[in-house]
């Protein structure tokens, strides 16, 4: 009885067998590409390493013409287009930098002729200043000498004048001092001693008398 069991314990763990799929079923296991090729191999049989195409000794000769097409092509595109358009820019910055250059002269010499213009005009009002003050002092000196010439003459006219009075105040005075001092001497000597002088000798007296003053 227990043997049973056990058997049957056993074949109860065992999972049933299962059925394969038909061989048309399953798909073709993809198999890895062992070597990894590349458009730069030759075969083996040419003899000839992996490398640059480039370097490939037997398309020198193509290279060589395509390369002498290509640089054709852009010697044409440079010498037909860009060369022109080149040449034309740089004409006209020339042209421009020429222009500018000859209007800054220009400008210069409109400059230097400004300054001269007005070194001249300097020049000449400081030359007509001092010509119009020398003028000036010139009449100024003229009036003054003319102004000097009349008063000096008005001064002499005037001293003669004076001189000319004075002269005739002297004299009168004078002819009064002789007729005073005739008077005088004659009170004088009438009072010392009691006797009276004829006119002429006292005439005579005084005029010695004023001469010796």
């Amino acid at each position: 009885m227990a043997g049973s069991s056990a058997s049957a314990f056993q074949v109860a763990d065992i999972p049933p067998p299962q059925d394969d799929p038909p061989a048309s079923d399953v798909p073709p296991a993809e198999q890895p590409s062992e070597e990894l090729h590349t458009g730069t191999e030759q075969p083996e049989g040419h003899g000839a390493k992996p490398g640059l195409p480039q370097l490939d000794v037997t398309t020198f000769a193509s290279q060589l013409f395509w390369l002498v097409i290509s640089f054709a092509v852009l010697y044409l595109v440079i010498s037909r287009i860009a060369a022109p358009k080149i040449s034309g820019v740089i004409a006209d910055r020339a042209g421009r930098i020429k222009g500018d250059l000859d209007q800054a002269a220009q400008a210069k010499r409109n400059s230097d002729a400004a300054i001269a213009n007005y070194e001249k005009a300097l020049a000449d009002a400081r030359t007509g200043a001092l010509k119009i003050g020398d003028d000036f002092r010139k009449t100024v000196q003229a009036e003054s000498d003319a102004k000097n010439a009349t008063a000096t003459k008005q001064l002499a006219a005037d001293t003669q004048k004076a001189e000319a009075r004075i002269a005739e105040m002297r004299t009168a005075a004078m002819s009064r001092v002789g007729d005073v001092a005739r008077e005088a001497a004659a009170d004088i000597i009438a009072k010392l001693t009691g006797d009276s002088v004829g006119a002429s000798d006292l005439d005579a007296a005084v005029r010695n008398a004023l001469k010796r003053t």
